[in-house]
């Protein structure tokens, strides 16, 4: 028997880790395009178009969290543990996502009547825009039927044949001179084709869906489990990206184009964390209801491979901060070397977070996800009001960084069910000490 299980054991764990390896190889590539398109559009439309295109998306990423309902890890679990349920549970989530994203279309709809985003001028219509083809990403939710199956290699081609070809498009404007519109046209465009590819993917791989299994008690049932995470998410989204909104109404759109910048240099790594944990996420569940003590085990290795790729990363990028900006952006960017330079550092915490919000929904906790993430929010915008006039992008990027760590580790010492998770992160954050020690090492 013990011989049985030692052999699952080893094919479970050869799954996961192939499962990982195709979503940890699309962030890759993805990395790598977004990195060299990003170059490209940002030479092109210069500082101030650039910022601008960046305020409009940061405006859009204020309401992804109600087109989400925070269902996303719920998803998972839900599939996981109900499999013969699952057409249930996938038709009933796409639909309550999909009457939410129409409501928050008529939110702006109201917002924008009553004045509020004139900063944006003549570009409202591309508002309207973004949020409209986001009410798609309804579909997005297929995403954690691939993952809870362990199948991310169908989606993640799908993903990357998208990227590819909106990548490639992109590059295509740029060649021709295409003035700023055709690129916020094609930005929606990229947000249809993902949710699109999602349900394609989705429907070749089972061809099983029907709207008429959607069960709305059901549904119900599952928002009333995920409201707390739903206000986690609108306070996650508000310390992510109220720095650029924050920029371009007390500075400028320019100031917010060479942040946007530093910023993405700096977030395009974020993609490894969830990759990785997501990919692991429904063996931990199975695994804490069987051995506890191998389920605290993979929670450290998971927490210490985070931090010290996340470390390595801030290490490398600060003490090239200056080359990086100079060679890839060019000189009209100047003083976005700074930004990154800080910037970066909040990656040690925003790697950590990624195992953290899987935590504390493992651990029925998903209260102290919104308490964390309103802590942060809070802290952010608080700094961010006195940073940004006197220190501008680099006010924002202290601000981020200080924001960051309340909220994904700090604040964790205070209660007594968070505790276990700081000092499991604490031990990460001393990982170069402990491996020096001989007891660590055995």
């Amino acid at each position: 028997m013990q011989l049985y299980q030692g052999i699952k054991s080893k094919i479970n764990n050869f799954t996961e880790l192939k499962n990982a390896s195709w979503l940890i190889g699309e962030k890759i590539i993805v990395m790598l395009l977004t990195l060299v398109v990003n170059i490209f559009i940002a030479r092109h439309l210069g500082v101030s178009n650039f910022g601008l295109l960046n305020y409009l998306l940061a405006i859009t990423s204020l309401f992804m969290p109600f087109f989400s309902l925070g269902f996303n890890a719920i998803v998972t679990r839900e599939l996981v543990s109900k499999p013969a349920n699952e057409i249930e549970i996938i038709a009933t989530v796409i639909t309550f996502r999909f009457i939410s994203g129409l409501l928050v279309l008529v939110f702006i709809s109201v917002l924008v009547y009553f004045g509020y985003f004139n900063q944006l001028a003549y570009y409202y219509w591309a508002l309207f825009l973004f949020i409209g083809v986001n009410v798609f990403s309804a579909f997005q939710v297929l995403d954690f039927w691939f993952q809870a199956k362990l199948w991310s290699k169908y989606i993640v081609k799908a993903r990357v044949i998208v990227l590819l070809f909106i990548g490639a498009t992109k590059l295509f404007l740029v060649f021709l001179n295409a003035d700023f519109s055709a690129f916020i046209w094609l930005s929606a465009i990229e947000f249809l084709c993902i949710s699109l590819a999602y349900l394609i993917t989705y429907l070749f791989c089972s061809g099983r869906f029907s709207f008429s299994q959607v069960n709305f008690l059901y549904g119900f049932n599952l928002l009333s489990q995920s409201k707390w995470l739903i206000f986690s998410g609108i306070a996650a989204v508000v310390y992510l990206k109220i720095d650029q909104l924050m920029l371009a109404e007390m500075v400028s759109t320019t100031e917010v184009g060479k942040y946007a910048v530093a910023s993405r240099m700096s977030e395009v790594w974020y993609f490894f964390p969830i990759a990785i944990v997501s990919s692991y996420f429904p063996s931990l569940i199975k695994t804490k209801t069987v051995n506890l003590r191998f389920y605290q085990t993979k929670l450290q290795q998971l927490c210490d491979v985070l931090f010290v790729g996340a470390l390595f990363l801030a290490l490398l990028t600060s003490f090239y901060a200056g080359n990086i900006i100079n060679l890839l952006f060019g000189y009209q960017y100047r003083g976005a070397e700074d930004i990154l330079a800080l910037h970066i550092w909040a990656g040690v915490f925003v790697f950590m977070r990624a195992l953290l919000s899987k935590w504390l929904l493992a651990e029925h906790l998903v209260k102290f996800s919104l308490l964390t993430h309103g802590i942060g929010a809070f802290v952010n915008v608080v700094l961010n009001y006195y940073l940004i006039p006197q220190y501008h992008g680099v006010g924002a990027a202290m601000a981020t960084v200080v924001s960051y760590a309340f909220a994904s580790y700090f604040v964790l010492f205070f209660h007594k069910s968070t505790r276990p998770m700081a000092m499991l992160m604490t031990r990460s954050i001393l990982f170069p000490i402990r491996v020096l020690l001989p007891n660590e090492r055995n």
